[in-house]
């Protein structure tokens, strides 16, 4: 049964900012009053200039952080620890370097007291399903980029969460295997329909996956507009759609919100850096 159908997933933050207090003891104001709803089923990406907090809010629906204030929510509950049944697929490898593939993508179900063998053959069936048959026993670095991106779906999959967050999962990644491995989440993604929030910087890769995207302001972030993609489903190849005139007319109308905030971030970068040139 899906997590949809459970009535399970969902994130929802109200009116919700975090502040951080930097290495100088300066304080830093992440998001601010921000109002953000992911429906249970949801793929909803998440898009804006750097450092405007996009990853912060990752980061309080996993529980990982608290906001200093606002509500967040996930399942209709409100987070108040880590979050249980939610997945964190981040932009660097979190694989552990010292065990073998096998045991990386078992090591959620262990964790949830599940036997070791029972364990491995549910690892086994979803390194089949991600096309990584006949490398359970390679380590890491034994790997391409793309194998162990394959690793780390699996590893989050795996755990059948209501929530999956990725951070910016194939940043790292060439052209084509980035391709590849869009195509393939909404694959494994449409078995189950977990929410998803997917926070990235290729405009192209959001609208192509995601069922709305939300476009946060330069720092502090807030929300400045929310676009329904409303591409039918099943999308086909990521790399094919973008030529869909429904497609481009997205992608105009978002890159018209998103640019002035790149355009303002690029202007306070600008700015920070001439004035740490004049006091050097």
């Amino acid at each position: 049964m899906s997590a949809r159908s459970e009535g399970l997933g969902g994130v929802e933050l109200s009116n919700v900012t975090k502040r951080f207090v930097s290495p100088t003891g300066a304080a830093m104001t992440a998001i601010r009053n921000v109002d953000l709803t992911v429906e249970p089923g949801q793929f909803c990406a998440i898009v804006g200039p750097t450092g405007c907090g996009k990853s912060t809010t990752l980061t309080l629906a996993a529980g990982l952080e608290r906001p200093t204030a606002g509500t967040v929510r996930v399942s209709g509950q409100p987070v108040d620890g880590i979050t249980r049944n939610v997945s964190f697929m981040f932009q660097t490898d979190a694989l552990l370097p010292w065990k073998p593939v096998l045991d990386n993508v078992a090591l959620g179900p262990m964790f949830k007291g599940t036997p070791r063998r029972e364990a491995h053959a549910r690892a086994m069936d979803w390194l089949r399903t991600v096309g990584l048959s006949g490398f359970e026993h390679h380590y890491p670095h034994q790997l391409s980029g793309g194998m162990r991106k394959r690793v780390s779906l699996a590893a989050a999959l795996i755990n059948e969460p209501s929530v999956l967050l990725m951070d910016e999962p194939f940043s790292a990644l060439d052209v084509q295997t980035r391709a590849i491995m869009s195509n393939e989440l909404l694959t494994l993604w449409d078995r189950r329909r977990p929410s998803v929030m997917f926070v990235t910087h290729d405009l192209e890769e959001a609208i192509g996956l995601a069922d709305k995207v939300v476009v946060i302001t330069a720092g502090p972030g807030t929300v400045k507009a929310v676009f329904d993609i409303d591409l039918p489903r099943p999308r086909g190849a990521v790399q094919d759609i973008r030529f869909d005139p429904r497609f481009l007319e997205l992608y105009r109308q978002i890159w018209a919100a998103l640019r002035e905030e790149v355009d303002e971030a690029y202007s306070r970068s600008a700015t920070a850096a001439k004035a740490q040139g004049a006091r050097a």
